[in-house]
């Protein structure tokens, strides 16, 4: 294994949780434009907004977004502070 100074291991960190967070808004946009639409073509045939219904697709909307969900509470409230002790615990042994 090779030696990485500090400033190499922060800037890895610093481009995988860069790269996270791309993907991330990357996949609430693709939510956010197919939710839209699915929404307007419901309006569109039914005359209703139907934002918290329960049909077939509904339920993948729902799960799409518990998903999005843990993938957000993952990125923004577990992910770094965990992760830098325990690559300062790993890096001193």
């Amino acid at each position: 294994m090779e030696n990485l100074t500090k400033t190499e291991i922060d800037y890895s960190i610093a481009k995988e949780r860069v790269n996270q967070l791309k993907k991330f808004y990357a996949n609430l946009a693709i939510f956010t434009i197919v939710f839209a639409v699915y929404n307007f073509r419901q309006f569109y045939l039914t005359g209703e907004i139907t934002i918290l219904s329960f049909d077939k697709w509904s339920g993948v909307f729902w799960i799409w977004r518990i998903i999005l969900a843990v993938k957000a509470l993952k990125l923004f409230f577990f992910n770094t502070s965990w992760e830098r002790r325990m690559l300062d615990k790993e890096l001193n042994k």
